[in-house]
């Protein structure tokens, strides 16, 4: 693994200007600034379905949803974000490949570092919350993602996962950085969430191998989880873009509920615990809210 490779020339060309018009997007993904005042989110648009092309970028918004600024170029497609210690990380490929890299940028898209380079697909970074090192997954080590820790320079690539017949997804840092939250999908469609040490030990169930669970995320103080989940119900069908549900469990998995009625496939708790962002709507189009921590009071903020 090398260390961070310096972009001469940055993606961000909009970032001085709030955007007048919108593509129609399907939003992917959010992530909380720290302070709790902006929020990030990757977008996709402008599929060509013959040509089984798209565009993907990340944006801002803050979180009254004004101020929308796009913050990467046409070069690459940017995909799932994170925010602490002043840098934000992100996972882009170039279009048409089979390969794709991790990023950190500061928030306004400047200093742009590159901290993989190898021929896999690398994603779904996490900074951790002290900014010291970065989770992602990659298919470096072969066909499905494992889950993989660096320093946040780049430097001392360590594996957590072993399973090459499972594949592993979306590993969250704890508010204390001492474990990791994820998910992980056998290929029988019913994707469970775990939690296990930042050192790999200690892998936990949370979800008692029920449901379709997906993108969970911490609060805060550590104490509750948030997920997607589906397919709970025998009549329950559907995609996981639209037949997913808002669920919160405590930490150790116990005290399961659903959060009101929300429909969203990827949700996360603001900073202060008190608002859910949360990502509603159907392919092609959907859009961000914003909700009281209890799913009361929804309020749509992107087009």
């Amino acid at each position: 693994m090398r260390a961070a490779i310096l972009i001469p020339i940055v993606f961000v060309v909009y970032c001085s200007t709030a955007l007048t018009q919108a593509p129609q997007m399907f939003i992917q993904d959010v992530s909380w600034s720290p302070d709790g005042k902006t929020l990030l989110f990757t977008a996709m648009y402008d599929f060509d379905q013959v040509k089984n092309t798209l565009k993907a970028d990340i944006y801002s918004i803050h979180a009254d949803g004004s101020g929308m600024k796009r913050l990467t170029g046409q070069e690459k497609n940017e995909f799932y974000t994170s925010w602490a210690k002043g840098r934000i990380a992100f996972s882009a490929e170039v279009s048409g490949t089979k390969m794709s890299d991790i990023y950190t940028a500061t928030p306004e898209g400047s200093d742009v570092r590159q901290l993989t380079k190898d021929s896999a697909k690398n994603s779904t970074p996490s900074i951790s919350r002290d900014g010291k090192r970065i989770a992602f997954v990659s298919t470096r080590d072969g066909d499905k993602y494992q889950i993989y820790v660096m320093n946040s320079d780049g430097s001392n690539a360590k594996r957590l996962t072993t399973d090459t017949s499972i594949g592993y997804f979306n590993p969250q840092w704890s508010p204390d950085d001492k474990r990791l939250l994820y998910y992980a999908e056998k290929g029988d469609n019913r994707d469970q969430v775990w939690t296990m040490k930042a050192d790999g030990s200690e892998q936990k169930l949370l979800t008692g191998n029920v449901g379709h669970n997906i993108f969970p995320g911490w609060s805060r103080d550590g104490r509750k989880i948030i997920f997607s989940s589906s397919k709970r119900d025998i009549d329950q069908g559907g995609s996981y873009v639209d037949g997913s549900y808002l669920y919160v469990m405590n930490a150790d998995g116990s005290s399961l509920a659903k959060l009101g009625s929300i429909k969203s496939f990827f949700a996360r708790f603001s900073p202060d615990g008190k608002k859910v962002a949360y990502v509603g709507g159907r392919f092609p189009q959907t859009s961000l809210y914003l909700a009281n921590a209890d799913g009361s009071g929804a309020v749509k903020i992107t087009p």
